[in-house]
């Protein structure tokens, strides 16, 4: 219904006009893996195709809507004059796709982006669990799963019951993180993988990671050293992880880091405490993954702001200008989220 209203409005050359009561001064986007078509894809979610993520570019021109990095919008919260609505482009993880395929087509559109980098990932001293997960499942033809002492043999024969299998233990490393644990067990060892090496390659090196900082288009964020869920740590830990990943990023690429997005980026991953931590390393910025676009009201509260999930589940144009224009927020006002 919402959509349809919108696409009447946008016909009538009305959603313009009333864009800044529905969806504010703009928005932040959060992507993951950029990927060509063709490429298999666990969890679309995830992913962007390359060719969707070059349209999207495409549409926020056409509707001439500002692209603009994260300092540019730090500063429009001290001087909100500008009458044009913006999109932020962010990263997390820090993949090798970024450079690759990403940067071209932010190169060719002349638009600024940030990659929020986990460091351990870049270091080769954390495994990227879900990647290394995928790319274990693509190459077997069965995995023996180990939890709590039992052993079960999972099929992945055909495509579908490797998605299933992706899916099911995917939220089994996910609890494990949650619970501190050590992400499966040791079903990695009985079945002779090493997730290290099956997600190494998938993530930029420091050597690529500072050839992409150069770039003028680049902006190089935190994520934390070990990617792990904030809330679940004491304070102390949570701090480390936040103040070291801007620590060691700063060393390493010789630049600033002014901005830190919380792994996950969920209620149960991040509150009141981490945003404080935040606060206190000195960042300008802090992003969730909590869905919203960006009011006035988000700036006194910098260290928690919203973005807005695009993948390859929904690339469309019309999923497109529903983000933009606030199509879910039009008549939830409660949906304007405002978190610390």
């Amino acid at each position: 219904m919402m959509r349809r209203l919108f696409g009447l409005l946008d016909s009538y050359s009305v959603l313009d006009r009333v864009q800044p009561w529905t969806s504010g001064q703009g928005l932040i986007i959060v992507f993951h893996h950029v990927v060509e078509r063709g490429s298999p894809v666990f969890d679309g979610r995830l992913n962007i195709y390359a060719e969707d993520l070059d349209r999207i570019l495409e549409y926020i021109r056409y509707r001439e809507w500002e692209i603009i990095g994260l300092d540019e919008l730090h500063s429009r919260f001290k001087d909100a004059r500008s009458a044009r609505p913006f999109v932020c482009f962010t990263f997390d993880d820090g993949y090798v796709d970024n450079l690759s395929i990403a940067l071209p087509i932010f190169s060719r559109h002349k638009a600024p982006l940030c990659v929020y980098v986990t460091v351990g990932y870049v270091s080769r001293t954390t495994p990227g669990w879900w990647d290394a997960l995928g790319q274990a499942l693509l190459h077997r033809d069965y995995l023996e799963f180990s939890r709590d002492g039992q052993v079960e043999r999972i099929g992945l024969l055909t495509w579908e019951e490797k998605v299933e299998a992706y899916g099911r233990l995917g939220q089994a490393i996910y609890q494990d993180v949650l619970a501190r644990r050590a992400p499966l067990g040791s079903t990695w060892s009985r079945n002779g993988l090493d997730p290290m090496a099956l997600s190494d390659r998938l993530f930029m090196t420091w050597d690529q990671l500072r050839e992409f900082a150069r770039d003028p288009l680049v902006q190089i964020g935190a994520h934390t050293v070990t990617h792990p869920s904030l809330a679940c740590l004491s304070e102390n830990e949570a701090g480390e992880e936040i103040e070291q990943s801007k620590r060691i990023l700063e060393e390493r690429l010789g630049v600033e880091i002014c901005h830190f997005a919380y792994p996950f980026g969920g209620y149960n991953n991040c509150g009141s405490r981490e945003f404080g931590l935040a606060r206190e390393s000195g960042f300008r910025t802090a992003v969730t993954t909590r869905s919203c676009n960006i009011f006035s009201a988000h700036k006194e509260h910098l260290m928690s702001l919203p973005r807005k999930v695009m993948s390859a589940d929904d690339a469309g144009v019309e999923s497109m200008r529903g983000r933009l224009y606030g199509e879910d927020l039009s008549l939830k006002f409660w949906r304007r989220i405002v978190v610390e």
